[in-house]
């Protein structure tokens, strides 16, 4: 809306009899308060469809009027996530995609394709973990040009956005106009903090609350940077694309500015009143046996159930390295540069968590 003067057409699925333009408004008016009201039946309008229905589930009116007025997909229609039954998966992220590339075919349209970089291997627990420079000579990197590197690939989630790239990449040698945006760890919005809607399903939000509630943390950790991508920065580089009309097939959309964990630990020590203790994988171990012990507090591990490995440490280490060094080149001649993530930010991040009472 802020940085390109087309129209939008959303494809919206009906659910428990509600209005779909309703609905639309609903989520809308969560994270922009009214400021859209007005543009409904102007720049904005709501299309009723189903990504996994054939055709969109589009009728043959709302087809036409799509092939007539719009230039370019983006299908950013998925379900993220890292849970859930298989078939679910596979219906949104894999078929889905399938009948939006059908769509694309049919039409002549662009289409820009939203998937995620834990298709590398990387980001199966969503954050892209860098090491140390000394240790970074065995890993294997993956860029833009690369969809296969041998990399180990078991979540759901990441086994079908993979699935849902090569259809792409199938389409695109045959003639199809689209690009693959594989995005980092969204996070809270740079400019205020606000987050998604269904904060409970993010896996690295979720990450952060059961640390915090543990009271401890693996102290290998402090060594490492993690990635932080606000979700607002991530849509102004995905329109910069969308704008430049590229011809390029891949782009890895997250933030080079790597935070690392000792700066994030001082500030919730020193700025948020946090203590998070370092701790020895041995003493981690043992925290963690006494919480699953005690099933009042067990369920404080959510966040965190999923990355212990067989003997119980949590490992956060991969041995895949990913580059973005083509994306970023590319959107620096664009005048899109990533903002450095810093203490404030950290701070605006955790007082939203704070203020919908996700985090006490």
């Amino acid at each position: 809306m802020q940085n390109n003067s087309g129209n939008i057409y959303c494809l919206v699925r009906p659910k428990n009899n509600m209005d779909i333009e309703e609905r639309l408004k609903e989520i809308l008016n969560f994270y922009f308060g009214n400021k859209y009201e007005n543009e409904f039946g102007k720049r904005i309008f709501v299309i009723n469809g189903d990504i996994i229905k054939p055709n969109l589930n589009l009728s043959a009116q709302d087809f036409d009027l799509l092939n007539k007025e719009i230039d370019a997909v983006i299908n950013s229609g998925a379900l993220v996530k890292h849970y859930g039954l298989k078939n679910k998966f596979e219906e949104i992220n894999v078929l889905g995609t399938q009948n939006i590339i059908d769509f694309c075919t049919k039409t002549n349209k662009r289409l820009l394709h939203i998937s995620t970089v834990s298709i590398s291997g990387n980001g199966e627990k969503e954050e892209a973990v860098i090491e140390t420079p000394e240790n970074i000579n065995n890993k294997k990197i993956f860029k833009e040009t690369d969809i296969y590197v041998g990399q180990n690939i078991k979540g759901i989630y990441s086994t079908t956005k993979l699935k849902a790239e090569i259809q792409v990449f199938d389409a695109i040698s045959k003639g199809l106009d689209a690009q693959v945006l594989r995005l980092g760890n969204i996070t809270n919005r740079y400019s205020d903090g606000v987050f998604q809607k269904n904060v409970d399903e993010n896996a690295f939000a979720k990450r952060i609350k059961s640390f915090i509630e543990i009271g401890a943390f693996p102290k290998y950790l402090l060594e490492h940077s993690i990635e932080l991508t606000p979700v607002d920065l991530a849509a102004d580089a995905i329109v910069e694309i969308l704008n430049s009309k590229s011809v390029c097939n891949t782009f890895h959309i997250y933030n080079i500015n790597l935070l690392p964990i000792a700066l994030l630990m001082e500030t919730f020590t020193s700025d948020l009143g946090i203590d998070i203790l370092p701790v020895s994988d041995e003493l981690m171990k043992d925290i963690l046996t006494g919480i699953l012990a005690n099933n009042d507090r067990k369920n404080i591990l959510s966040g965190i159930i999923y990355d212990l490995d067989d003997k119980k440490n949590l490992v956060y280490t991969s041995n895949i390295r990913l580059n973005a060094d083509f994306t970023n080149n590319y959107l620096n001649k664009l005048g899109f540069f990533w903002k450095k993530i810093d203490k404030q930010y950290i701070i605006k991040y955790m007082k939203y968590f704070k203020k919908i009472n996700f985090i006490n």
